[in-house]
């Protein structure tokens, strides 16, 4: 099939698309990872996973039933407070460092995007929407520390954004090879920037009031990301990287649909400050349920659940 475009210029009309695209994929699977990576932590300390939770104004969470009450404050229960943030953090990093051979503008892209999307959004701005009820904010507090440490996190993830924005650089770099400053600022601000910065606003209308925490946690790793724009100059990709294909083009819009229909199921806003949940196994009386979630039941679930004892 033939190209789409005949060079992947990611300045043209077709690469910002694909790019936009692949940035409106990546921003929901940053938050079911964050999600998942509480999950599994959860797990890895004898709790089970029974469902989650991906409120487009609050963090992500996993419903879990715990083991003992307490379960919360002990040290084995550090992956269930830290694995929403090391999961997207190390999916980041890892897809920036393992990607680098990809052949095609399209999955180039993706991974920019997902990379970027897991830091800015999974870990920066939807975490600090509830800054000293956060998941990172409660394991400081619960291991005798202050909570004012989560002020850490943006620095984490500024250190992530480095190697996102050098990556998207190098790329273009391929076909503007004498990529001048203030092209590269354009750049970085037009592929990066946008849906950060309207997801901020749509998250800052549902909830009503200016983030003033969130903006500046999210803050810090994007004017690291110009800086680095600014002053960085790395090589360009050395293989051949083919442009945006029709099929490609296609895929990504598929992507786009399943991603936001399972993002409405599992996070959508409710009536009453709630938000939607998915919950696929039985709640104990031990669960980590918030009264603002309000799960969608798996079929094989009772419509109606007594809840057990642990």
């Amino acid at each position: 099939m033939p190209p789409v475009i005949r060079r992947p210029d990611l300045l043209a009309p077709v690469g910002l698309l694909t790019s936009w695209l692949a940035g409106l994929i990546a921003l929901p699977l940053a938050l079911f990872v964050a999600a998942g990576g509480q999950g599994i932590g959860s797990v890895l300390a004898q709790a089970g996973w029974i469902g989650l939770s991906v409120p487009w104004d609050r963090q992500a969470w996993a419903l879990v039933n715990q083991p003992i009450l307490n379960f919360a404050s002990l040290a084995s229960a550090s992956g269930y407070w830290l694995g929403s943030w090391i999961a997207p953090i190390g999916v980041a990093t890892l897809g920036i460092m393992l990607s680098l051979r990809l052949k095609s503008l399209s999955s180039q892209l993706f991974v920019v995007q997902w990379a970027w999307m897991a830091a800015v959004i999974g870990v920066s701005w939807q975490p600090a929407l509830d800054p000293h009820l956060s998941h990172l904010a409660r394991w400081f507090m619960f291991r005798g520390l202050p909570v004012e440490l989560r002020w850490l996190s943006p620095a984490l993830v500024a250190v992530v954004a480095v190697p996102i924005v050098l990556r998207l650089i190098a790329i273009a770099r391929i076909t503007r090879y004498h990529l001048r400053r203030g092209r590269r600022l354009i750049l970085v601000a037009v592929h990066l920037l946008p849906i950060p910065l309207a997801w901020a606003a749509a998250t800052t209308a549902i909830r009503g009031e200016f983030q003033l925490e969130a903006s500046l946690m999210t803050g810090v790793p994007v004017i690291v990301v110009l800086m680095v724009a600014w002053i960085g100059y790395p090589a360009p990709l050395t293989h051949t990287v083919s442009p945006v294909t029709a099929r490609a083009f296609g895929l990504l819009v598929v992507l786009l649909a399943l991603g936001w229909t399972a993002f409405w199921i599992a996070g959508r806003p409710l009536a009453d400050d709630r938000a939607a949940a998915v919950q696929w196994g039985r709640a104990k009386s031990s669960n980590n349920i918030r009264p603002w979630m309000e799960p969608a039941m798996a079929p094989w679930l009772p419509r109606s659940v007594s809840p057990d004892d642990p």
